[in-house]
């Protein structure tokens, strides 16, 4: 799923890849480098359901 440039405040196009969901240790996460708005947030959350057959 391709985020528009400028949808949220990241610098550059983004794309988020349901399939490829990974679990990380607490330590690598640094501080928020952007947003993702609601309606796009829900969006990711249907294609993860999609993926996992939820």
């Amino acid at each position: 799923m391709l985020i528009p440039e400028g949808a949220t405040d990241l610098p550059l196009l983004s794309k988020v890849q349901a399939e490829q969901i990974r679990a990380l240790s607490i330590e690598r996460i640094a501080e928020p480098i952007g947003r993702m708005p609601d309606d796009l947030m829900a969006a990711i959350d249907d294609a993860i359901r999609i993926h996992l057959a939820l």
